[in-house]
């Protein structure tokens, strides 16, 4: 019997019944693609030229058409896995947010991502980005999250001032250079001591600077005589293991 013409009551009830006595759509293709730096996604489209993977099966069939009527088996697909905590292709908005939560950010796809929005979901070492199409599950992928750099202390004017101040004394300490050069360039001693040389050496001393007094070995000194520097000793930061002495063949 043909239907009543689409402007009757009776239309307007029989068109929706007909359309849910139509077969289910068919199950959406799922392809499973690993780009070069291994990261893997699973989408609806198949894997460009960059990825490789292929279609994979899967146990229960998800809707493909947005919007078409859910089938019993697809709708208790996506109930278990909301409780398990997880998406899966083809899933609607609400299953997400009902396992996931909320998630911490929405926006649009970006370069090499699909569909027209984009959740994130960061969890501890990972987060996970899920991709929606026409509001439902269009791929998922999960990375694991770049360890964040701990903040830099910002520098005191105290520990700027002795960061200076090493790096002037090093730069000022030259043999050959002139004593005199040198103390100017490089401030005050923090100590000078006088030392004993042999003959021919008028006047001769050791002139000390301290980084860290709580540092032995936080210093730097030059020797003097006869109005020349005669050697230079500098701090290093990072102390050199001693090197084991060579066996001797017998």
């Amino acid at each position: 019997m043909p239907l009543p013409p689409a402007s009757t009551p009776l239309a307007r009830l029989a068109l929706p019944l007909a359309v849910a006595l139509l077969p289910a759509a068919g199950a959406a293709q799922v392809y499973k693609c690993v780009d070069r730096a291994g990261h893997t996604t699973y989408q609806q489209s198949p894997c460009t030229g960059s990825q490789s993977g292929a279609a994979i099966e899967l146990s229960d069939p998800v809707l493909a058409r947005p919007g078409a009527p859910s089938s019993e088996k697809a709708e208790a697909m996506w109930q278990a896995a909301a409780r398990e905590g997880r998406a899966v292709v083809g899933m609607p908005k609400p299953f997400v947010t009902q396992g996931m939560g909320a998630p911490a950010e929405i926006r649009a796809p970006r370069n090499g991502e699909g569909g027209g929005e984009v959740w994130v979901y960061p969890k501890g070492a990972q987060v996970t980005r899920i991709g929606f199409l026409d509001n439902v599950v269009a791929w998922m992928r999960t990375d694991a999250t770049a360890p964040e750099k701990p903040a830099a202390t910002p520098a005191t004017p105290a520990s700027a001032a002795l960061a200076d101040r090493e790096t002037r004394v090093r730069e000022a300490l030259t043999v050959g250079k002139t004593c005199t050069a040198a103390l100017q360039d490089a401030g005050p001693p923090d100590r000078d001591e006088s030392l004993v040389v042999g003959q021919g050496a008028s006047s001769a001393s050791r002139y000390v600077y301290v980084f860290d007094s709580g540092d032995a070995n936080a210093y730097a000194a030059f020797v003097c005589v006869n109005g020349r520097v005669t050697s230079v000793e500098r701090f290093l930061p990072e102390r050199v293991a001693p090197v084991a002495p060579k066996a001797v063949p017998r």
